[in-house]
């Protein structure tokens, strides 16, 4: 794929794309129904699928250009409702394009309702060298939602031995429960080329994968203990010795993992996923098929 270059003249593209979930009563079962799906621009969702019965929706989120460049503005707005389960992925990683001039920018947020639960399950985000770029992922549970979701950022394309030399790279991550509540989590990255934490101990350790997942759920209410979940994750990650998962508080596990390939990383995470599926969200993981086309 030839690198994309564009002077500081180019506008970019805006896109946005709101998805809604909620479950409708179909003879007697519960289906869950995209009953919103608005978009502008080259954003798009496939059918909806169910390849686990009609109880979850499997979405996937397309991006038609296959890549973001200079100027670019896109914009998710994902919300399930009580009584509702949707999985959300993409097909390929989110490919950032080297720029010369204006800066491209995404954000994506997710709400979650008391009683419903949402999977975030996409791929990763891949930085090219030189890209100047922003990402803002905002998520919002109510008391009692259920959520499973990653973020999975690659600096460079791996397969050509390229590094994140130039450029400049901002992340903004926040979850709260409730509107208007503290964060549970928040966290905020500015990388430059060369940034001296990519190659620091305490930083990227030279590797160009890093990782965020959590896994959020209304402790004890659930019928679900923080320390049990919590204990099958790190069982999970025995293996992996630079991911690690802690708890900041009960209903909330936090798992970092930094790796030298995104395959390495997203296949730690499903594993991860496989085994807390059923005790979280009561049902058997099956993989998202778009992964195996």
């Amino acid at each position: 794929m030839s690198v994309v270059l564009l002077d500081a003249a180019t506008t970019g593209w805006s896109a946005r794309l709101n998805l809604r979930f909620q479950p409708r009563d179909v003879n007697g079962a519960q289906r869950t129904v995209m009953t919103e799906r608005n978009h502008f621009g080259p954003l798009r969702i496939l059918k909806p699928l169910y390849p686990e019965g009609d109880a979850i929706c499997h979405a996937v989120i397309v991006h038609p250009p296959g890549g973001i460049v200079a100027g670019d503005s896109l914009a998710v707005d994902l919300r399930v409702d009580g009584g509702a389960h949707a999985l959300a992925t993409t097909p390929g990683a989110q490919k950032w394009y080297r720029s010369t001039g204006a800066a491209a920018s995404a954000i994506t947020r997710l709400h979650v309702a008391d009683d419903a639960r949402l999977e975030w399950m996409p791929q990763e985000t891949m930085v090219f060298d030189g890209a100047r770029a922003k990402q803002t992922l905002a998520i919002t549970l109510a008391p009692r939602a259920i959520f499973f979701g990653w973020e999975m950022l690659c600096l460079g394309r791996t397969a050509r031995g390229e590094r994140f030399a130039t450029g400049e790279f901002r992340q903004s991550i926040r979850l709260v429960r409730g509107d208007g509540g503290a964060p549970l989590w928040r966290e905020s990255m500015v990388l430059t080329g060369n940034d001296p934490l990519l190659g620091s101990t305490l930083g990227f350790r030279d590797l160009p994968v890093t990782a965020t997942a959590w896994i959020a759920f209304p402790d004890v209410e659930s019928g679900l203990l923080t320390c049990d979940i919590l204990a099958v994750v790190r069982d999970e990650l025995a293996d992996a010795p630079l991911a690690a998962a802690s708890s900041p508080e009960a209903g909330l596990i936090v798992i970092k993992a930094i790796g030298d390939a995104p395959e390495a990383v997203r296949n730690l995470l499903i594993g991860v996923w496989k085994k807390i599926r059923l005790q979280v969200f009561s049902c058997q993981a099956i993989l998202p098929r778009i992964w195996s086309t």
